[in-house]
């Protein structure tokens, strides 16, 4: 079990980052563009959010890599029905841990011990590994309008603006950017951190990088290939399993 949780916990926070800087959706009303802001102006977080997505859905698809301080995670996104999709390789303890999510559902391939080389991850199971994915599903695969709403009234400083990037910073509990039930880490002093997040914005609004702290661990994430056409499905029925725990 020790093995599974670790391996668990490191997807767990793999998600995290990429729900919970990418999957904020869009909101109704957004904030200026950053055309007509000035270096050391505030605007709310969860308006920058809303402006962010919005520019994201409209791109439709992309690409991403996370930086996890020494280990980086690649994968594919896109917006169906304004909800995110995405489909990710996270390095894990020297191996490889693949991640699907896909309408309410996370589904995980490299988990030892499985009688199916997929294992589906339902919330709204009681286990502790399901457990640990709840926030994150609540928070933005279900319903990636939550974190942009959650983060109104939070104040976004612009940073700096270079060559058509705005940096904008701000600095947000955990639990508010992913809602009161979210978990976003698998340890729970980790959901009453602070985090500080920096989002690099195009001049489409799109993210250029966006980077945040999570349980005392760094996590970049950098985007590109916007439009790239993107084919996210679930895995093969005969293919996917539940979570099997061993016996103690």
């Amino acid at each position: 079990m020790k093995i599974s949780m670790r391996r668990s916990s490191g997807a767990a926070l793999a998600l995290t980052g990429l729900l919970a800087l990418g999957a904020c959706g869009s909101s109704e009303g957004t904030a200026d563009s950053s055309a007509s802001q000035a270096k050391g102006d505030t605007v709310d977080a969860g308006d920058l959010a809303g402006r962010m997505v919005a520019a994201m859905e409209k791109a439709g698809s992309g690409t991403m890599t996370m930086d996890t301080g020494g280990e980086k995670a690649s994968g594919d996104f896109k917006y169906v029905d304004g909800k995110l999709q995405q489909h990710t390789k996270v390095p894990v303890e020297g191996s490889e841990m693949e991640i699907i999510s896909v309408g309410e559902f996370v589904y995980l391939k490299g988990l030892p011990g499985q009688a199916k080389p997929w294992v589906k991850i339902d919330p709204k199971a009681s286990d502790p590994v399901s457990q640990m994915f709840k926030g994150i599903a609540e928070g933005g695969i279900s319903d990636p309008t939550k974190m942009a709403e959650n983060l109104k009234g939070t104040k976004a400083t612009l940073k700096s603006k270079d060559g058509g990037n705005s940096t904008y910073e701000f600095t947000v509990d955990s639990a508010k950017a992913l809602g009161t039930t979210a978990t976003p880490a698998p340890s729970p002093s980790a959901s009453a951190q602070a985090l500080t997040m920096t989002y690099v914005l195009d001049k489409d609004d799109r993210p250029v990088t966006i980077s945040t702290k999570v349980a005392d661990q760094s996590i970049k994430v950098t985007y590109s290939d916007w439009g790239k056409k993107v084919d996210i499905t679930e895995p093969p029925a005969d293919q996917v399993g539940p979570m099997s725990f061993p016996s103690s």
